[in-house]
Order: C-alpha cells, then structure tokens, then sequence
C-alpha cells in the first residue's frame, strides 16, 4: 500500500506549481510584418503579395487594379495597406474578413500593431435649451482577420480631446462587450467644443481586448475507443470522451483547460460557443456540422456536447465509426492587450 506523507504531499503541489509556471505567459498579439517588390508595381499585384504573406483576402474590385504603386519596405501590415490606399487615393475598410479598398477621401486613422482604429462618422446634436452642441464620433476599431477578437471595452479611456484649441469633455460607454467578425463599432462622446471649431485636433486614448494569436484545430482520428482521448498544446487541454452514440445519433463531449494565465470571463461573458466541431466520415473531405450544442464555461474550465443525426445517404448511420475522425476548433491560450490610438483632424459637420 503506498503511504503518502505530508511532506511528499506537498512536493507534489510544489512540482505541479513549478510546473504551471513554466508555462510562458502569452505576450501581446504583433502585427503581421509584409513587404512589396519593385516587381510588383500595380495595385492587384501589390495586394496579391500582401494576401500571399499574411494570408488576407483583399477588395479592391472598386480600384483600378493596374494603378502604379512604389514598393514597401517591411512594414506592418496595416501601414503598408494605408501606404497603397494614399497612393491610390483609396478609403480602407473591412468586408467580412476582406480588406476592402473604396475611392474617396481617406478619414483619419491609427495603427497600434494588428489594430487599426478609424473615424466612421461624426454627428452633431443641438440643444437649443442649453446652447451646446454634442458630438458623437463613430470609430471603427478593425484587427488583421487572420486571429479571433473574443471581447472589446467599449468604455475607451480618453487621454486627449482637444477642438479649435481647447480641451473637450469626451465620454464612452458600454463596458466590455463580445465581438462579431473582425471588426467593432465604437461611439465617443465630445462636449464643450466650441461652435467656431472646424476640426477636432487630437483624439486619443486606450482600450482593451481579449484576444487569441491563433485558433487551434485539434484532430480525433480514432473515435472508436472507450477511453478519453487528449491533446496538450500551448498550456491548453483539449479531451474527447468516449462517443456515446446510437444507430442515428452521437454525442462528443468536450472537456477544455486553459492555462492559470486565461483572462477572467464574467459568468454573462460566453465564448465558447464560437467553437467549431466537424465530423469527417471515412476518406471524405467535407465534414458535417453538429446539429445542436451546449457549452458550459467555468473560469479556464469549459465543458462542450455536440450532437449529430446521422447524415441522409451512406453511411447513414453513427453504428461503426471506424475510419471517421473529428476535428475541433478552439481558441489557443488568450491574452488581454491594451490598444491605444490617436487621431487627428476630425472633421467637424
């Protein structure tokens, strides 16, 4: 019979926190890094470049593709797209997780490693009772769709607000909201701007995101077993238990760990349901979608079922899943990163 004493009792906590502090804490996300050749002198060749490097689709159906651009000497890869954009005179946006070039005035920007914040629009509200007029700027905060954005505080935290010379009450709330795609709609709130003032000046500050650097598709290829399967990446733990299935259904239950450094979620705050699970049958190419899910996330603990009807035609049934393999879609470990911006020259209506 093995015995354990106090003192080996807590040699092993000790080794298990030696080892949880190994693992490193995951940095700040950087920007892509990219650059264009004196080969690659028109807009499409540019932006064809640039996709192949960062692995970023581009729009630029509204651009004449052959326009003359200078090559770009290793930049990030929101400055270099800013680069083409002034000299095609173009408007960057996002079209799902496109880079969209448009023509038209460039509105002001900044760039803060994968992050680019731009002005949107900017709307005045008279209060004739008062004699003050309020502005609401609209900014539009994009990341490089290449990682995932899980939550953004839209309470940015103003550092400057400047207008005509003088200081300017500015506000922004909301608190910490979830994101959709790969960008976010922010509004800021200016008083105390004077009615002669034709621009804002400044416009800077801070906020903060949780965000993933990569997405981690992690494959089951043997899912005939009657014991847990596991896999370790980066401090995250992914385990498949065994499949629980009938002739016509199957249910895959997850089990996810995230390492001590996985940001705190409030209990209202999901994102695990942004997972993705896909079930191959033998020697197939395209994968089926579960037909219903649940996801349970407890701190850096998340629990996830997925369940399947057999698909219509052969195989038909979930009986034999020799050969079939599944693969799950998780975040890899997160961090929260602060993103600061600054603006100026905002045009006033």
């Amino acid at each position: 019979m093995l015995r354990f004493t106090l003192a080996s009792y807590l040699c092993l906590i000790a080794v298990a926190g030696a080892i949880a502090q190994e693992l490193p804490k995951p940095g700040p996300i950087g920007a892509m890094r990219v650059q264009t050749t004196a080969a690659e002198s028109s807009l499409a060749l540019a932006v064809a470049s640039l996709k192949k490097q960062a692995g970023i689709d581009f729009d630029i159906a509204a651009m004449e593709g052959s326009a003359k651009v200078e090559p770009l000497a290793t930049a990030d890869f929101w400055l270099a797209v800013e680069s083409l954009a002034k000299q095609t005179g173009a408007r960057v946006g996002l079209n799902g997780n496109r880079v969209k070039f448009t023509k038209g005035t460039a509105s002001p920007s900044s760039v803060d490693g994968p992050f680019r914040i731009s002005v949107k629009q900017v709307g005045a509200k008279r209060d004739f009772d008062s004699d003050t007029t309020a502005y609401a700027v609209q900014l539009e905060i994009a990341w490089e769709p290449r990682f995932p954005v899980y939550m953004i505080d839209e309470s940015l935290k103003i550092a400057t607000a400047t207008a005509g010379g003088n200081p300017a009450k500015a506000s922004a709330g909301g608190g910490r909201v979830p994101t959709v795609g790969f960008r976010q709609l922010v509004t800021v709130r200016l008083d105390g701007i004077p009615r002669s003032a034709a621009t804002i000046d400044v416009l800077s500050g801070s906020f903060n995101v949780v965000a993933a650097e990569k997405l981690w598709a992690v494959e089951f290829a043997d899912l005939t077993g009657d014991k847990p399967l596991s896999q370790t990446k980066d401090g995250v733990t992914v385990k498949l238990q065994p499949v629980k299935r009938t002739g016509k259904t199957a249910r895959f239950d997850f089990n996810l760990e995230y390492p001590p450094s996985h940001p705190e979620f409030e209990s209202f705050e999901q994102w695990a349901s942004a997972n993705k699970l896909r079930l191959f049958p033998p020697n197939a190419a395209k994968g089926y979608e579960p037909t219903d899910y649940v996801t349970n996330e407890t701190g850096r603990r998340i629990a996830a079922s997925y369940s399947y009807d057999a698909p219509a035609g052969k195989p038909a049934s979930f009986a034999d899943l020799k050969g079939w393999r599944a693969v799950y879609e998780t975040s890899g470990p997160m961090v929260t990163q602060t993103v600061k911006f600054e603006l100026k020259a905002i045009l006033l209506p």
